[in-house]
């Protein structure tokens, strides 16, 4: 029989134990990685609001530590492998076209030209992607876009016309097409090096949304509203440390990730219109482009979907074929 200080010793130690797990104590830990630098843009504020609800949905249970890019030895455009290969168990993949071919196709200029296309072409890419992740190790808990993607000049850019002759630095190498076929030059430069490329002329114009014009807004003066394309990213994580979670864990993580790409997508739609206000009160020149122009754009467009799906395999050319038949191009 145990005596008296055995029998107190056995409770502390069982009263400790139980404290410890319910204070997360015993709690899995994960690190996240996030593609963006800036601690005040939305979608970083939005990261830091995912982890904080991942705590409160799990009650502790799953502990997320943020990382901003920049923060570890990680190239934002390697997110994918990172996650992959455990080195981090969660990300927000923007830069995921290279690694995940299928993901974009979403970027290809001029095939979604809204919010409701991104919505119709995500859902029937949504097989694919995961496929292509799961091929890597990854799983995907959600997706979403950055604000639509148009032109904006320090010259005259009003119409498709206008682009010829234009040096026109690109945020994604598909944009080049586009601007290769009316005429002009794509130039590509890292975002640091815009501001002095635009004051010295090295490049009359840029690919962006309002929410990146607004950061130059002195050295831009013309918005051509063509919509062109979107930036897509996923929130992922690494499947072996996803799989060991228990399936409530796993409903509740991806819930949360679910809303933190619906708050990130509708805070930067948000933002953007705040954004091109301000600009408008600045006396920016805006013109959206006619639908004929729009048409013309994408008529132009099409051979070049096929050649980009096919040099990157049958399975990219079967996940554009199900886009297009999704959104009528």
């Amino acid at each position: 029989m145990p005596n008296r200080a055995t029998s107190l010793v056995a409770g502390t130690c069982l009263a400790l134990a139980l404290t410890l797990a319910c204070s997360g104590a015993y709690a899995e830990e994960w690190n996240f990685y996030m593609h963006q630098s800036a601690p005040n843009f939305a979608t970083s504020r939005g990261a830091q609001m995912f982890t904080e609800e991942i705590d409160k949905a799990t009650n502790g249970a799953l502990k997320v530590h943020l990382h901003l890019a920049g923060t570890l030895q990680i190239n934002a455009s390697n997110i994918t492998q990172a996650v992959g290969e455990d080195v981090v168990q969660m990300g927000d993949d923007l830069f995921n076209s290279g690694n995940i071919p299928v993901a974009g196709i979403p970027r290809l200029p001029m095939l979604v030209q809204s919010y409701d296309d991104f919505a119709k072409a995500d859902a029937a890419l949504k097989p694919y992607v995961e496929k292509s992740f799961g091929q890597k190790g990854v799983t995907l808990l959600a997706s979403y876009t950055y604000p639509l993607q148009f032109i904006w000049g320090r010259k005259k850019i009003e119409s498709l016309a206008d682009i010829k002759g234009l040096k026109l630095r690109v945020a994604q190498p598909e944009q080049g097409e586009l601007v290769r076929y009316f005429g002009g030059t794509s130039i590509t430069m890292s975002a640091p090096e815009v501001p002095s490329a635009l004051d010295r002329g090295v490049v009359d114009g840029i690919f962006t949304a309002g929410v990146g014009a607004v950061l130059w807004k002195d050295l831009l003066k013309y918005g051509y509203q063509l919509i062109v394309n979107v930036n897509n990213s996923y929130y992922i994580a690494n499947t072996d440390a996803f799989n060991k979670l228990s399936p409530d864990l796993q409903a509740k993580l991806r819930q949360v990730a679910q809303d933190a790409a619906r708050w990130d997508q509708e805070t930067m739609q948000k933002e953007e219109a705040e954004s091109v206000q301000t600009l408008t009160a600045m006396g920016y020149t805006f013109t959206k482009a006619t639908p004929e122009e729009v048409a013309r754009a994408v008529e132009g467009m099409k051979p070049y979907w096929d050649e980009w799906a096919k040099a990157r395999g049958p399975d990219i050319v079967e996940a554009l074929a199900t886009v297009r038949k999704t959104l009528g191009r």
